[in-house]
C-alpha cells in the first residue's frame, strides 16, 4: 500500500499543506492551563493509513537515554525524523519519511503550525514575536507499559508542541495527554522540571485516538503529562513535532 501511494503521487506536499492548514486551525482554542487545542481527522484517511504503514518496526527505534531525567523514559523509544537519521530503514519506509522530514521541517509547515497561536503570542509568548532563529524536532515515539511523565511545563526555549496520535483504531483516554493545574494557587514553573502528580489537579485528558492531534503553546503554566501506562502489551505511537528557540 505504501509503495502504491508513493507511485500514484498521493504524497503531494501542496495537498498535504492545504489539508493541515485547514485541520490545524481550530474553531475554538482552550486557554487553561495555557493555549491548546485537540483536533480530529487531521490527515486524509488514506494518508493516515500510509503513515501507519510506514512506521518502523520496534528494533529500528532508539533509546531516550541522555535526553531526559524522567525515570520512566526506558519505556519510551524514539526514531528521529531527519534525512540523515533514516538510512537504517527499509527503502520504502525511508523514502516516505525522507519526504515527511523535508515537509515538516520546512518554513511552510512552521507557519502552518504556529498560525493558530497568532492571537495569543503577544499575551503568552511575546519573546517569540521578535525571535528569528528556531529549531525543529520531529520524531516518532513509541511508548509501552510503565511509561509515564509527571506534570511539567516544558523547557523555556520550547515554543510549541504538536502530537499526532497514530492509534491503530482504539480510542483510549488512559494513553492520552493530560493537562493539570497546580493545587498551589498562582504557581508557575519557568524551568520545565517534572513534579509529582499529587501536587496537581487533572483538568482534562485528551484521548489517544486515530488521526487526532494535540497542539499546545509552551508557557510557565502549560502543565501536562502522561498518566503511567499500566496496561500490558500496549503501544502508544506518536508523531511529535516541536518548535524551539535557538
Amino acid at each position: 500500500m505504501l509503495s502504491e501511494q508513493i507511485q500514484q503521487n498521493k504524497f503531494s506536499m501542496k495537498h498535504l499543506a492545504e489539508r493541515l492548514r485547514d485541520s490545524l486551525m481550530p474553531q475554538h482554542m482552550e486557554v487553561a492551563p495555557s493555549p491548546h487545542f485537540y483536533c480530529q481527522n487531521v490527515f486524509e484517511a488514506d494518508f493516515f493509513d500510509a503513515i501507519r504503514s510506514a512506521m518502523p518496526n520496534s528494533e529500528h527505534y532508539g533509546s531516550m537515554a541522555g535526553r531526559t531525567a524522567n525515570p520512566r523514559a526506558k519505556s519510551r523509544r524514539v526514531q528521529p525524523l531527519s534525512v540523515d537519521k533514516l538510512d537504517h530503514l527499509p527503502a520504502q519506509q525511508r523514502e516516505f519519511w525522507v519526504e515527511m522530514a523535508k515537509f515538516f521541517r520546512s518554513d511552510e509547515f512552521t507557519v502552518i503550525a504556529l498560525s493558530a497561536y497568532s492571537p495569543f503570542l503577544a499575551g503568552h509568548r511575546p519573546d517569540v514575536l521578535s525571535h528569528t532563529q528556531f529549531d525543529i524536532r520531529f520524531e516518532l515515539l513509541r511508548d509501552t507499559t510503565s511509561y509515564g511523565i509527571g506534570p511539567h511545563s516544558d523547557h523555556p526555549n520550547k515554543v510549541m508542541t504538536l502530537l499526532f496520535y497514530l492509534s491503530a483504531g482504539e480510542v483510549t483516554e488512559s494513553l492520552g495527554t493530560s493537562f493539570y493545574e497546580p493545587k498551589q494557587s498562582g504557581f508557575e514553573c519557568p524551568s520545565g522540571r517534572h513534579y509529582p502528580v499529587e501536587a496537581f489537579r487533572r483538568l482534562k485528558t485528551y484521548p489517544y485516538a486515530p488521526n487526532t492531534a494535540l497542539s499546545f503553546l509552551r508557557t510557565n503554566s502549560s502543565f501536562h503529562g502522561v498518566e503511567t501506562i499500566t496496561d500490558h502489551q500496549v503501544e502508544r505511537n506518536i508523531l511529535r513535532w516541536m518548535l524551539w528557540k535557538r
